[in-house]
C-alpha cells in the first residue's frame, strides 16, 4: 500500500490512514437501492411477489413479465 498522490505526508512516508467506520451509509446502500427499485416497479405496475422478495410480475393480458431486483 501507499499513500494517495496529492495526499503524501514527506514526513511521513510510510505511514497509511486507517478507516474507523465505513463512508457515506454503505450498510444502508442495498436496502435504499431496493426501495428505490421497489417503488418505481411498483409505480409501473408490477407487483411484489409474495414467493420471493426479488421478484416482480406484471400482468397483461394472458402475457406476463418477470423482472428481478438479482443481478
Amino acid at each position: 500500500m501507499k499513500q494517495l498522490s496529492g495526499f503524501v505526508d514527506s514526513t511521513l512516508p510510510s505511514h497509511m490512514c486507517r478507516l474507523h467506520k465505513s463512508l457515506y451509509g454503505l450498510k444502508q446502500a442495498p436496502r435504499a437501492w431496493y426501495t428505490r427499485l421497489n417503488d418505481f416497479l411498483q409505480s409501473i405496475g408490477f407487483r411484489a411477489s409474495k414467493l420471493h422478495t426479488s421478484l416482480f410480475i406484471f400482468f397483461v393480458g394472458i402475457n406476463i413479465f418477470l423482472s428481478s431486483s438479482l443481478c
